[in-house]
């Protein structure tokens, strides 16, 4: 009995805990160890802190209300009295609604979200009043939202949930209406129940009280319901207990609801903050990967260059061509592997070109092979003939190595075979629009790839989402996944598809259109027309020495004349000493001292109709905006082609020349 006439209540003394009652323990989830380990001040939710200071110093004659937390982090509210005495102030506080009955709704609410809050008020109250049953029900935009209901069955949850309130909709929508108590005693005759009766009948209830509740600015939020199985009034004491619930319930929907904004707004701060700092990361990736970049295109630079000179001074005959002319596609793929770098970084740009797929897929074959199990084999059936398709390398290898990878781990440890087969094979548009109805692909020859393997193969289930974006069969992700293999194969126009049979292996096949052979990739030649009308002067700048030097070397065997620059202020020097007296000037763009973009705005001071060249280990759009779109005779990314460098150099000093005349 002592618990049912002493509310939840706790007395602190001067500077120091005194008591608490059980009611109060119960309510907080705190014990008597807890709360003496801090001071008064420190279970102030941090808001009312200011306010319980200036009471204690002036104690005011009322009580005032604050938060103080519970075990959960949570608060709940006190009433606060503050009395000075000889020894120092007391500061009594008793849970602010007074009845002992609501302390249960407090302490249950700070165990979980508003649903599961109302799921738990509805069955204490249901606790409390024995052979009745609870429903709670919130409003929104002047219609009921579900609430909670554990003992009125689902098909009458179901039809209220989304009812318009109105002056008369029941009990609950009536109190609703005009926020106000409303008790039916009888729902059949009532006419507030003319359109509910029938469900409420087949529910199974007769009577039905209902409370408004409210938030701390009184605005309604809902109504608590009581349902008796037969007709009746309620007595003065349910009234009370109806009220009380009522309150609380307002209380924690307002609180719930707060909270719960409250872990939105921090999830969402959350997410943002991880965004900015993929963003930063991505940031910082991007800037390394531009400087491996730089440094590594200057040094593959090199060994394509020394390569294409090599060849240069041999005879069309000589064996050794083969063999040089594998470090200058070598070197070329090691340029695509810095070219995937920075497009992972957001740094990169597609770049088309005509591509020899057969060698493309024993080169992608021999990258792979160290890395997968020594008893998986790989077998080719490539045609012998090339076969040319335009796309962008980079991606058309991680594709290729993200099949044979997939193979390779569909064997596992068992000993098995990879089977990479292509040939060129013509398609009409029918038999296109079977494979793929949406792209409208035009007739034509296509390569038909297929990776086969004989590994576990696939359900139907998984086979059917194989292509399913964050599909996967992994516990970890590896390479593109096959939505972005998918993704790349529609962009180049083509299609992919599956076949797969469990215990026995799966083959993936892919048709890309071909293109014509590609001209001759290297002319080994001198230009004879590059020095009609006189030698042309060029001034290379590179900071690098082994460049400067390798692209001296591919310029004056092609009858040009070359200065070299170390770097931007040396440029500037040795432009100023003639700076009509050059055609063109080749410029690298990352340089110590004076970058790239600051010797090409001094250059154009000095003279401004010269042509530069710039080049980079960047893409062309890349280049145009580090210039901020000006115009230059031309881009070149390294490492380049001797031939490409001698056309492009050739056709700006040219260009100017013919408007000198």
């Amino acid at each position: 009995m002592a618990q049912d006439i002493n509310p939840p209540m706790i007395v602190r003394g001067p500077g120091t805990f005194v008591r608490a009652n059980a009611a109060f323990y119960e309510a907080t989830g705190l014990t008597a160890a807890q709360l003496s380990s801090q001071e008064l001040l420190e279970w102030i939710i941090p808001s009312d802190q200011s306010l319980v200071k200036s009471m204690i110093k002036s104690p005011p004659k009322d009580s005032f209300r604050i938060g103080h937390r519970t075990s959960h982090r949570h608060s709940i509210p006190l009433d606060l009295r503050v009395q000075a005495t000889p020894e120092g102030t007391v500061v009594l506080g008793r849970l602010a609604e007074t009845d002992h009955a609501l302390h249960p709704y407090v302490k249950e609410f700070d165990k979980g979200t508003v649903s599961g809050t109302l799921e738990t008020i509805a069955r204490i109250v249901e606790s409390q009043n024995p052979d009745y049953k609870c429903s709670i029900l919130l409003v929104d935009q002047n219609r009921f939202v579900r609430g909670a209901g554990p003992s009125l069955p689902e098909e009458y949850n179901d039809a209220i949930d989304g009812e318009a309130i109105g002056p008369n909709v029941g009990s609950c929508g009536t109190a609703i209406f005009w926020n106000i108590p409303v008790i039916v005693s009888d729902i059949q005759a009532d006419p507030l129940w003319q359109k509910l009766a029938p469900l409420a009948k087949n529910a199974g209830v007769a009577a039905c009280w209902s409370h408004p509740f409210t938030n701390s600015s009184g605005e309604v939020l809902g109504a608590l319901a009581l349902y008796a199985a037969w007709p009746q009034s309620p007595t003065r004491d349910q009234l009370e207990r109806l009220r009380s619930a009522a309150l609380m319930t307002g209380l924690a929907v307002e609180r719930g609801r707060a909270e719960e904004e409250l872990r939105e707004q921090r999830k969402r701060e959350a997410e943002l903050e991880m965004q900015l700092r993929q963003v930063a990361k991505m940031e910082a990736l991007g800037a390394l990967a531009g400087g491996i970049a730089h440094d590594f295109n200057n040094l593959l630079a090199a060994i394509r260059g020394n390569a294409e000179l090599a060849l240069m001074n041999l005879s069309e005959d000589d064996p050794t061509i083969r063999l040089i002319d594998s470090i200058v596609v070598t070197s070329q793929r090691a340029a695509g592997v810095c070219s995937q770098m920075l497009t992972y970084a957001g740094k990169g740009t597609i770049q088309l070109e005509q591509i020899e797929f057969g060698q493309l897929l024993r080169e992608v074959g021999d990258l792979v092979q160290a890395g997968i199990s020594k008893k998986a084999l790989l077998h080719y059936s490539l045609c012998k003939d090339p076969i040319y398709v335009r796309g962008d390398e980079n991606q058309l290898l991680q594709v290729i190595l993200n099949l044979i990878t997939n193979a390779a781990e569909a064997i596992g440890d068992d000993e098995g075979v990879i089977d990479i087969a292509a040939i060129v094979a013509h398609y009409d548009r029918a038999t296109l629009q079977l494979l793929a109805p949406d792209m409208s692909l035009p007739s034509g020859d296509y390569i038909r790839i297929k990776i086969s393997d004989t590994g576990c193969g696939m359900s139907e289930i998984t086979k059917s989402k194989v292509f399913d974006p964050f599909f996967s069969t992994k516990f970890t992700g590896r390479g593109l996944g096959l939505a972005s293999v998918t993704g790349i194969i529609r962009k180049h126009n083509g299609v992919i598809s599956v076949s797969s049979t469990p215990d026995v292996g799966t083959t993936f096949t892919i048709l890309l259109p071909t293109v014509p052979a590609p001209a001759a990739k290297y002319d080994l030649s001198p230009r004879e027309s590059v020095t009609a009308g006189g030698a042309r002067k060029i001034l290379v700048v590179d900071d690098e020495a082994e460049l400067r030097t390798v692209f001296r070397h591919i310029l004056e065997r092609n009858g040009f004349q070359v200065v070299e620059a170390k770097d931007g202020e040396d440029a500037l020097v040795q432009f100023s000493r003639d700076s009509d007296g050059f055609d063109c000037v080749l410029l690298d763009l990352s340089m110590p001292k004076l970058s790239g973009e600051e010797v090409f705005n001094e250059l154009r001071e000095l003279n401004g109709d010269i042509p530069v060249v710039v080049i980079s280990g960047y893409s062309e759009q890349d280049i145009l905006n580090r210039l901020n779109g000006a115009p230059i005779a031309g881009t070149l990314r390294k490492p380049v082609a001797a031939s490409k460098l001698v056309d492009v150099i050739s056709e700006a000093a040219l260009d100017l020349r013919q408007r000198e005349k």
